[in-house]
C-alpha cells in the first residue's frame, strides 16, 4: 500500500528543508539565492503570474513614466518646436509636451500638435517606434495571461482519517471551481516523513495507493481515498506520532481542460497538523427543486467528528 518513491524532487536531508515542502497555494517552499537579481528574475514569468490589477497598474505606470520622460525631452528641445502657443511656465510646458507625447506614442495624432523642427521630428519618430513595440508587447502579455491554462481546483483545508468500509481511510476532497470541464483527471498521492538513519534525520517519500486514481470527468466533488490497511504508513499512528515524524501528504493532479484544450495540473499538501483523525467530511452534494444536482463549494473542507 506504500512504495518508496525516489522521484519526488526534494532532498532527503532534514536540514535542507523548511517548515513544509509545498505551500498551501501549491507553490514549492523554496527561497532561491546565490545569483544576482538579473540572473534569477524573469520579467515574463513575473508579469504572467502577477495579479490582474497589479498588472494593469504596472502597465499604467510604465505608460506614464515613458510619456513623462519624452515630455521632458520635448520641453528641453523647446515647445516652439511643436505647433501651438508656448506656455509661460515650466509646468504648463511639461503638461502640453506630455499630451503631445501621448498622442505620438499612441499614433492618435489629433492634428493640433505636430513637430516643426528636425529635433522634435526625430524624437517623435523614436517615440512612435517605442510605442508600437510597447503596445505589441502589452497585447502579447494580455493574451498570454488570458490564454494561460490554469486549473482552479479547490482542495479541502484538511485531510481526514475517516471510517472506510471495514476500517479507515485517509481522505482529501477536491472540486473544480470553474465552469470549465476537466476530463481524464489523474491523481497521485505521496506520503513523506522524517526517520532516523544512523542518528541522522532523513526524509523518506512513499507513493500511496488510492481507491481510485483516475476519473473520466471532474463533474462534482472527488474524494481521494487511501485505504488504511496493512502496509499503510497510517496504520496504528496517532496525532503525536504524525507530528513527531513531520508527516506531509502531497497530492498531484493532472487533467485535460476542454476550455483551453490543454493539459492542466496542480498540487497541494497537508502537514501533520492538517490531518484530522476520527473525522469525516460533511455532505456537500444534493439537489434543488429544479431537479439539478448541487455542490456546496463553501463546505468543501468542512468536517465533523466521528
Amino acid at each position: 500500500m506504500a512504495k518508496e518513491y525516489r522521484k519526488s524532487g526534494f532532498s532527503d536531508r532534514a536540514e535542507n528543508e523548511g517548515h513544509r515542502l509545498i505551500n498551501k497555494d501549491g507553490s514549492y517552499n523554496v527561497d532561491k539565492s546565490g545569483l544576482n537579481f538579473f540572473q534569477r528574475f524573469s520579467l515574463f514569468h513575473w508579469l504572467i503570474h502577477l495579479s490582474f490589477w497589479k498588472f494593469l497598474l504596472f502597465l499604467l505606470g510604465i505608460y506614464l513614466t515613458v510619456n513623462a520622460g519624452f515630455a521632458l525631452v520635448y520641453t528641453a528641445i523647446g515647445l516652439d518646436s511643436i505647433s501651438g502657443d508656448v506656455p509661460d511656465t515650466f509646468v504648463a510646458c511639461f503638461i502640453k509636451a506630455f499630451y503631445f507625447s501621448t498622442q505620438t506614442m499612441t499614433t492618435v495624432g489629433y492634428g493640433a500638435l505636430y513637430p516643426q523642427t528636425n529635433a522634435a521630428s526625430v524624437t517623435a519618430a523614436i517615440e512612435a517606434f517605442i510605442g508600437l513595440l510597447g503596445f505589441a508587447m502589452a497585447t502579447g502579455l494580455l493574451y498570454g495571461r488570458f490564454s494561460r491554462p490554469k486549473a482552479r481546483i479547490l482542495f479541502s483545508q484538511h485531510a481526514v482519517i475517516a471510517p472506510y468500509r471495514d476500517g479507515k481511510g485517509l481522505m482529501i476532497r477536491l472540486a473544480n471551481a470553474k465552469e470549465s470541464q476537466i476530463t481524464n483527471l489523474t491523481a497521485r498521492m505521496t506520503y513523506s516523513e522524517l526517520i532516523s538513519v544512523d542518528g541522522e534525520k532523513k526524509r523518506k517519500f512513499y507513493s500511496l495507493d488510492l481507491e481510485l486514481d483516475e476519473i473520466s470527468a471532474l463533474v462534482t466533488a472527488w474524494t481521494l481515498v487511501h485505504p488504511v490497511v496493512d502496509g499503510s504508513p497510517f496504520t496504528d499512528i496517532n496525532a503525536d506520532e504524525l507530528t513527531r515524524r513531520k508527516v506531509e501528504v502531497i497530492v498531484h493532479l493532472r487533467g485535460y481542460d476542454e476550455t483551453y484544450s490543454q493539459i492542466v495540473q496542480t498540487r497541494a499538501s497537508f502537514t501533520s497538523d492538517e490531518i484530522v483523525d476520527d473525522a469525516r467530511f460533511v455532505k456537500v452534494l444534493g439537489h434543488n427543486d429544479d431537479g439539478r444536482a448541487t455542490l456546496d463549494l463553501d463546505g468543501l473542507g468542512r468536517w465533523e467528528r466521528v
